[in-house]
Formats: C-alpha cells, structure tokens, sequence
C-alpha cells in the first residue's frame, strides 16, 4: 500500500478531528493515492445474474472473464490471452446481460482527481469514516444505457475510509435516472504491483434497478494484478507467477473450409467463462487454440455453450466441468 505519512492519522486523532480539517485530509490523501496507482493489469471474472421482478431471486445466467488495463486514467480490455488492450468492455461482452465500466479507478478519478463532486463532512459508522458525496450529471462523464435510451447520469454514494490510514476500504454510487436506478458496491484491499502494493478492487456488486420489470446483478472478482509495460501488448513482470490463461499454447493453423475434429487438451471447468482460451488436439497430432465465445445457463447444472476455433464453431448443452480427451467436432461457416 502506498503510504503517505504525513496524511496517515491515528484512529482516535481522526476521531477527534475537526471535521473540515479531516476532510481536507483524506481528499489530499486519496487524490495522491490516485495520482500515484502505477499503469496496471488484472483479471476481472463476471458473474452476471438476472431476476424477472424484485420478488424473485437471482439466478445465473453466464460468466465471463476479461483482462483489464488501467493506463494514464484510461481503461481497456481484452480476452484472456490476447496481444493487445483495444477495446471498450461493451465492444468485448456479448449484447444480453449487464455491463459497466468505472468500477475499476474511474469513479475514484471523478471523486478526487477532477474536482467534480460535493463532499458532506466525514462521520463515524461502524468503525468507518463515512464521505458521502454527490457528483451531477454534466460533470460525471457517466451514462446510463437501456433499451429505452442513453442519458446522463448523476452520481452519489459513500467513500468508506479506514480512520488510521485513510485509505479507501470500500465505495458505494448510486445511480437514479429516468430510465433506471443502480447500485454498486467496490471493495478494496492491498495488491503488490510491481514493487510496491497498492489499495485497489478486489470484488464489485452491481445491481440494476429498473422501475418495473427484470432487474440485473453483476458480481465482479479482481485478481492477478501485475504493473503494465509497453503501450500495445500484454506483457507482465518476469517475475510474476504466469497464470495458466496469462498466455496462450502456441499453435496450428487449421486447413481453410474444412470442419475440425479433435480432442480436449485440457479439462473445461466449472469455473469456466465466456472468453477463456482452450486447446484441441486434431486426429492427425495438430493442436489448435480456440475460446469460448458464448455460454448461458438453462438449468441447474446445464449450460448452452459455444465454442469457436479459427473461424469454426460447435455448439453444445452441457454439463460442467467437459474433461480432457473429450471429442469435439468443430464444422466450418
């Protein structure tokens, strides 16, 4: 975590704290904080759930997993696996379900890199310093998109700041438009990027509200953070464990026009998500890689899934986990 000593009070000081002068503390605080978080990468796993009405309870609907890049204030993504950081999360995420973008350092810039919002003084809650905030529409740079429209969004919600530190432990935003209401819940905890740690998002709940009619949750979980070198490929620190999906198996080209038949390389899990890479072993010996490009559950322990591998695809109902060796027949478009 990175520590500013002369911002860090101690809990009873901060408890005793004029109020006006605290929070001139933690905005200083945290607008280092921001000022000073590295260009990173990591690993984001979606869950995202659906409901027909507010009486019902969420169920699964599909999982997804994505490579996030946080550089100079800006957010890109990518496939687990691929060579680059280009595109918008909603470009990357399949048309149903829910997305959203922010969770990851922009609502924090907004708060205190951009001077945009209104602060309430701190206050004491549940061993917490409380910072409501409130940021209007023409200033947030946020949007709201359903199918009803887009429209600017106003943000509000709390800042939770640990009273010894001061820095952020967790941040709720609200969002109410005419076309929706959201809430979003960041958790935060300390990750070694680099050489140094930092306080940075483990986990997000998103819900969407709308008025009537099926609402949206997206649980999000943050994982294999790493600094980000070099402005257009993936790379990571050399000393940084590789995950199994960090990079992909070096493989074949397939024959143009022909349909694929081959074997699993490797177990798809139960954990497995929309956007994970795999690899097929063709009769003659050839390894083929190959992701997942679409899954939705129907039933409890079934799930519609697509799997697509250089320009084919199959398409199957199954149950999770598919072991390796399993036959897959891909057929050409």
């Amino acid at each position: 975590m990175l520590r500013l000593p002369a911002l860090v009070c101690a809990a009873a000081a901060c408890c005793a704290a004029d109020p006006q002068d605290l929070l001139t503390r933690i905005r200083e605080h945290l607008r280092e904080y921001v000022t000073q978080l590295p260009d990173y990468t990591c690993r984001v796993t979606i869950e995202r759930s659906a409901r027909p009405s507010a009486r019902a309870k969420f169920e699964l609907r599909d999982r997804v997993r994505l490579e996030v890049e946080f550089s100079g204030g800006d957010e890109l993504y990518a496939w687990p696996g691929s060579e680059r950081f280009e595109r918008s999360i909603a470009e990357l995420l399949p048309a149903h379900g829910l997305v959203s973008d922010g969770s990851y350092a922009l609502h924090m810039r907004t708060l205190f890199l951009r001077n945009a919002a209104t602060f309430d003084l701190p206050r004491q809650a549940k061993g917490k310093i409380a910072l409501g905030f409130q940021v209007p529409a023409v200033r947030s740079g946020y949007a709201m998109t359903t199918p009803e429209g887009t429209v600017p969004a106003a943000l509000s919600g709390t800042v939770w700041i640990d009273p010894e530190s001061l820095d952020v432990d967790k941040l709720e935003v609200q969002v109410d438009t005419r076309l929706g209401h959201s809430m979003e819940t960041t958790t935060y905890a300390r990750e070694r990027i680099g050489d140094a740690e930092f306080v940075v998002p483990q986990s997000t709940d998103l819900l969407m509200l709308p008025d009537d009619g099926a609402q949206a949750r997206n649980y999000s979980r943050f994982t294999d953070y790493h600094k980000f070198a070099g402005s257009s490929s993936i790379r990571f620190d050399d000393a940084a464990p590789a995950s199994k999906n960090n990079r992909p198996a070096h493989t074949a080209t397939p024959p143009a026009g022909r349909d694929l038949t081959g074997k699993l390389e490797s177990a798809i899990g139960e954990d497995a998500a929309i956007g994970d890479p795999f690899t097929v072993v063709a009769d003659d010996g050839a390894k083929y890689s190959g992701r997942i490009a679409g899954m939705r559950r129907t039933g409890k322990d079934q799930w519609n899934i697509e799997l697509t591998l250089a320009g084919r695809v199959v398409r199957k109902t199954v149950r999770l986990p598919l072991p390796a060796g399993m036959g897959m027949r891909f057929n050409a478009r």
